[in-house]
């Protein structure tokens, strides 16, 4: 589904003293099927942008539309639960999340919520797991039995199970170390990929931001500070070090490299070898200049 902020604003506790104007005339366009990168330092706005994206607040000005469904300050869809069924969204650390009594239960308390029927919930289960790594003899343990990274495996499914059209990505690897981090944000991408999802990751990450995205919004105090695609965004260091970002850290070292040898290699979200590759011949070819 496209996903369209048309001059948003949203004011916290508006027409008393402690009004908070936490996102500021805001527009951006996601188009179906894309993969959005979302950052900004705590404040920016971040959260209470995917707020909006299900219909848990709704713009104070403007409009927010998702798919066939419109959001305004004095209007909301017809259908919110539907509108709910159709964006998945996985919190920080959506393991705290969990409550029943077995993995299975887990997964299917969302979609049962929703009204789907039992033969479909237990059809949705046998896709879903595999897909995030479960396994079928995890299905009758307590999830309170499994490792943490398990836990937010399971947690994630019982988000899929609801089918979403979109999926909203709250720093999704909190928490989880450097390889357990690769391995979620892999997951993501390949479903992603294979579900053909509308997917928007908020993160700190610039380096999964470059990895995985097709474009980049970043937030600055509630606006929108600059969008565009990675290459465009992440490589602008000066606009970057201004609101307190820094770019990944592979185009830190292009720049590095660049500085120490005079030769610049540009940066397209080539792969470490490829870049490699790249500076073995241009360090080949100053040898044969001496």
């Amino acid at each position: 589904m496209d996903i369209t902020f048309n001059h948003v604003s949203y004011i916290y506790q508006a027409n008393t003293p402690f009004a908070h104007k936490a996102v500021d005339n805001l527009s951006f366009h996601i188009p179906s099927g894309s993969f959005t990168a979302v950052i900004g330092h705590t404040g920016s706005g971040k959260s209470t942008l995917i707020q909006h994206l299900n219909g848990l607040v709704r713009p104070s000005q403007g409009e927010v539309t998702i798919g066939p469904y419109r959001l305004t300050h004095s209007e909301k869809p017809s259908h919110m639960k539907e509108l709910r069924s159709r964006v998945g969204v996985v919190f920080q650390y959506p393991e705290h999340q969990l409550f029943e009594e077995t993995v299975k239960k887990d997964i299917a308390f969302g979609p049962e919520n929703f009204g789907v029927q039992k033969d479909e919930i237990e059809k949705r289960i046998s896709a879903i797991t595999p897909g995030v790594g479960l396994s079928d003899e995890l299905l009758e343990r307590s999830p309170f039995d499994l490792s943490g990274g398990q836990m937010r495996r399971v947690a994630i499914a019982g988000v899929l199970a609801t089918k979403p059209e979109v999926l909203v990505l709250d720093e999704p690897t909190a928490g989880l170390d450097p390889r357990g981090q690769r391995e979620m944000m892999d997951m993501f991408y390949d479903l992603h990929k294979q579900q053909g999802l509308t997917t928007i990751l908020v993160t700190h990450s610039m380096e999964d931001a470059v990895k995985y995205a097709d474009q980049v919004i970043i937030l600055n105090k509630g606006s929108k500070y600059m969008e565009g695609s990675p290459v465009d965004v992440l490589t602008k260091k000066e606009a970057l070090y201004k609101v307190g970002l820094d770019v990944p850290e592979m185009v830190q070292f292009l720049n590095a490299f660049a500085a120490k040898f005079g030769e610049n290699i540009p940066f397209n979200r080539q792969s470490v070898t490829a870049i490699a590759s790249e500076i073995m011949k241009s360090l080949k070819g100053d040898d044969r200049n001496e």
